[in-house]
């Protein structure tokens, strides 16, 4: 990265420091305190490093300055002015002397002039960018206009397909969603064709053999589509051509291919692509088939289908776009609204009936100490946030909304007890708390305890620094993370982060100060105490991790208990029906199928539907699943597979447990036993997609392609979203019509 003075970054933090406390803006005339206005513009123009002391997200320390994502153009503009003014001769003067100045001068040079050239290059760029998009905007509507007017007459290309269009490769198998698509130029017959040629123009091809009527073979090879292939049917080693697909589109998931190598795909199990770049591209997915460009990609590709503009009528002048569109749709607007409402509605009774309880609860304990009112002010303001109105949007994400705030809240709530539960046995073997400042016995780096576990999480016998430890794998390990210039001379280079063993740890006696980290701890979570030499945890923390809550500790664990007694009841009433009052498990199908138009969206029910799954009336059971699912995520399945084979003797109802059951199964190679173990999942819950994917997967694994495309396609049918079920899909749909076997 490009260097800056450090007597300027001294400055500039000082600046920001009084500027942004004192809300001061840089038009107010007049001498600040500190010399503020030495560095004022006297013309009244903004200070060329207005963007790096008034911009929200921009962090000064004494060494770095750094910088949010660069947006666009403009920004990068503003940066660059902050930068050289940082390295500017008389910026130094004014800050150290004339001397120092002269001094420093010449390392400056060159990064006063790489910053010129930076700034030229942002400027040839914007209007670059601009010309190339007009003329790509100016391109795509003479060709789709050309598709009608003149379709019969051969000079212009048939772009098939449009921007936002859902397609599959013909050998490949992969699928994709189309970002754009381009004429290549013809180097055999000097034909003019790009995307930043304005004019395109076709020879005479009568004496052809393909004759005058329409497109030539080489004339389709010519027309090329930009495509976000689905980043699951890349990574599926078991697909037919995973061997042909080439490194470059593994990594970036970007591909261009020609017209006649692509099929459209109508299969609306199938339509979901997952592509991380997506959202660059598209606003969101529209449940009838397609994903929606958004404003830049609709003003390139204008007259595009889905673009949604007044041009659309030109690719059907006798069907409106929407009405065409609106056939495939098989839920109407309104249940969907009612489906929104009653979700809004709900959660914000929830809401009510738990702040009723924080309110009593803090009314009877008036006095507590800084940890039991911090905890309860977290929890009061979690609260809180599910009572604030959210407006209806055309996308209907107020329910999303909701959904998010309840979801967070329970999630909360229920990680707060079970990891109290059960880190709380095993406090008594734990030598260092979180926060402090350890260092390490044999490589002598600093670093502060973030989080301890009682074992190992993973089989640490053959480590290099645990050679004279007894059983290391039965010794607590703490997560730390270290000081970078430790770290640099311990180990050559920074280390984010080191898995230790008690063993190895002592307490450093040397810290005065924070140390120089190279993860920046959150704020919120993690506060310096300079009088005792260690950083303070929230109490949600300290809660979490068993440690001294103060006098009030009993009531605080009383007050987590009674609010996961609250929402099992809520969440209950919710998946087994029986109020009126809160929304249904229908409801959150329907914002799943048809109101997420986005995965991060339907991520959040898809995950609330789960949480349902798990609960349970019986609070140990509760427990008792939590701690299978521990186990089996840490590669432990015959402790798994007894924990869920007990939940279900005691309650043969417990849907979730059958499942899980059924996944512990599969991973132990019991076949027939995770099938029967899915089919009771589904005989409680038919719309657990789970248990249908697991089937679906099993009968994959065993070439019974039919029975597999069946159980996707139920899943798919409940929960759109799983793309790693659609990719499969997709593979088995292709091996039956080939009538191969995997490999």
């Amino acid at each position: 990265p490009p260097q800056v003075n450090p007597l300027a970054l001294k400055r500039l933090k000082g600046m920001r420091s009084f500027l942004v406390s004192n809300k001061i803006k840089d038009s107010i005339s007049g001498d600040g305190p500190d010399g503020i206005a030495r560095f004022r513009n006297t013309r009244g123009h903004p200070h060329p490093a207005h963007y790096a002391m008034y911009k929200e997200d921009v962090t000064v320390n004494d060494s770095m300055i750094t910088f949010p994502e660069i947006r666009d153009a403009t920004e990068l503009r503003a940066i660059i002015r902050s930068v050289y003014w940082l390295n500017n001769k008389s910026t130094i003067a004014n800050i150290e002397g004339r001397k120092a100045a002269e001094e420093q001068s010449e390392g400056t040079k060159e990064q006063i002039s790489l910053a010129f050239d930076s700034i030229k290059s942002c400027n040839q760029l914007s209007s670059g960018v601009l010309d190339s998009r007009r003329d790509r905007h100016e391109f795509s509507i003479k060709v789709r206009q050309g598709k009608t007017a003149q379709n019969e007459s051969g000079e212009l290309p048939t772009v098939e397909y449009h921007v936002g269009q859902v397609v599959k490769h013909k050998s490949k198998s992969w699928r994709g969603v189309i970002i754009g698509w381009h004429m290549e130029k013809d180097e055999n017959d000097g034909r003019l064709s790009s995307l930043t040629t304005k004019e395109y123009k076709v020879e005479d091809r009568s004496s052809s053999s393909s004759g005058s009527n329409g497109n030539t073979r080489k004339d389709a090879s010519l027309l090329k589509y930009s495509i976000l292939v689905d980043q699951i049917d890349l990574n599926d080693s078991r697909r037919i051509i995973y061997q042909s697909v080439d490194a470059g589109l593994l990594e970036n998931s970007l591909t261009i291919e020609p017209q006649e190598e692509l099929l459209p795909v109508d299969d609306s199990c199938l339509q979901r692509i997952h592509n991380q770049l997506i959202k660059e591209y598209f606003t969101k997915f529209d449940a009838r088939g397609h994903f929606v460009p958004n404003d830049i990609l609709a003003y390139d590709y204008p007259l595009d289908r889905f673009s949604h503009t007044k041009y659309g009528v030109f690719i059907n002048p006798d069907k409106n776009i929407d009405e065409e569109l609106s056939d495939s749709a098989s839920i109407s607007s309104t249940d969907l609204e009612n489906s929104r409402l009653a979700i809004c509605n709900s959660i914000q009774s929830i809401g009510r009936r738990l702040l009723l309880f924080l309110s009593e609860r803090n009314r009877q304990q008036k006095k507590s100490s800084n940890e039991a009112s911090s905890l309860m002010s977290s929890l009061t303001s979690s609260v809180q946030s599910m009572l604030v109105e959210n407006k209806p949007s055309p996308g209907l994400d107020s329910a999303i909304s909701s959904l998010v705030k309840l979801y967070l809240f329970h999630v909360k709530i229920n990680s707060l007890f079970w990891f109290r539960n059960s880190n709380r046995p095993h406090k008594q073997h734990i030598d260092f708390s979180l926060g402090q400042i350890v260092k390490h016995k044999v490589y002598g780096f600093r670093g502060v305890v973030i989080a301890w576990d009682s074992k190992p999480r993973m089989d640490v016998s053959n480590w290099d620094g645990l050679k004279n430890i007894q059983n290391p794998n039965e010794k607590p390990f703490y997560h730390v993370y270290p000081d970078v210039n430790d770290s640099i001379h311990a180990f050559g280079g920074p280390r984010h982060f080191r898995y230790v063993c008690q063993d190895n740890l002592e307490l450093s006696s040397d810290s005065v100060k924070p140390l120089e980290l190279s993860v920046e701890l959150d704020p919120h979570e993690w506060k310096w105490d300079g009088e005792r030499g260690r950083y303070i945890p929230s109490a949600e923390m300290k809660f979490m991790y068993a440690e001294d809550l103060g006098e009030h500790e009993m009531t605080l664990i009383e007050t987590v208990r009674n609010l996961r007694k609250i929402m099992t009841e809520c969440l209950l009433e919710i998946r087994d029906g029986g109020n009126n009052d809160l929304f249904s498990m229908d409801d959150l199908f329907c914002q799943l199928q048809f109101g997420a138009n986005n995965l991060e969206d339907a991520l959040v029910i898809q995950d609330l539907i789960k949480e349902l799954w798990k609960e349970s009336s019986n609070c140990d059971l509760r427990s008792q699943i939590d701690n299978g699912i521990a186990d089996l995520l840490d590669g432990k399945h015959e402790s798994a597979l007894k924990t869920f084979s007990d939940i279900v003797a005691s309650d043969p109802f417990y849907g979730e447990a059958w499942n899980k059951k059924a996944t512990v199964h599969y991973m132990m190679g019991e076949i027939d036993n995770s099938v029967k173990a899915a089919k009771e999942a589904l005989k409680i819950d038919s719309r657990n997609f789970q248990a249908l994917a697991g089937i679906g997967l099993i009968e994959m694994d065993s070439f019974h392609y039919d029975k597999a495309e069946s159980a996707f396609r139920k899943c798919l049918a409940i929960n759109p979203w799983l793309s790693t079920v659609s990719s499969k899909l997709s593979v088995c749909m292709s091996k039956r019509d080939n009538g191969s076997e995997l490999s």
